[in-house]
């Protein structure tokens, strides 16, 4: 059984994501908490960096998660069952949704994300063929610079744009009928 512990000790541990839900007793949700926190941070710093605003949402869930279970009554608290996030049934579930309902979609996105990587990548070679071999201009050179960071994050902004006015429109069709 869990118990509730100190308002300053879980304020200080809901400053990392999953820690505070770890101190109060919830291991199981701070480990899926933390996990997905680290995971998009690694994702982020390796892979695709305009995903690091997805480390936030994680975040501030996490905190707020934290401080909700810590002012819940006690009666409420005590029956709390610690389970993780997101099971192997939910992952398959997710996949198949993703596979069939999505292909299409999925498969943009998936390339996308691997040709983004690849220019990030590339950059540096690219803009060394361009400067030593090719003497272009460091003017133009810098503006390819920004333009060539821009793109990729533009990108995604636009995806992320879409997938919100999507995620509207599909609300508002549930909601008229």
């Amino acid at each position: 059984m869990t118990k509730k512990k100190s308002k300053f000790l879980t304020f200080c541990c809901s400053l990392i994501p999953g820690a505070g839900e770890m101190y109060l007793g919830f291991l199981k949700q701070g480990i899926s908490i933390m996990s997905a926190f680290f995971l998009l941070f690694a994702i982020a710093g390796i892979l695709f960096p305009p995903s690091i605003s997805f480390c936030a949402v994680v975040w501030f869930y996490s905190f707020f998660h934290t401080h909700n279970l810590n002012s819940m009554p006690d009666d409420e608290f005590y029956a709390i069952q610690d389970d993780f996030l997101i099971h192997i049934y939910q992952i398959a579930a997710i996949k198949r949704i993703l596979l069939e309902r999505y292909r299409i979609a999925t498969a943009i996105v998936l390339i996308l994300l691997g040709l983004s990587i690849i220019w990030n990548n590339m950059h540096n070679f690219f803009m060394y063929i361009a400067s030593d071999v090719l003497n272009i201009s460091w003017g133009f050179l810098k503006v390819f610079t920004w333009f060539s960071h821009l793109l990729p994050r533009s990108i995604a902004a636009l995806l992320i744009i879409a997938f919100g006015i999507y995620l509207i429109r599909n609300k508002r069709k549930e909601l008229e009928l």
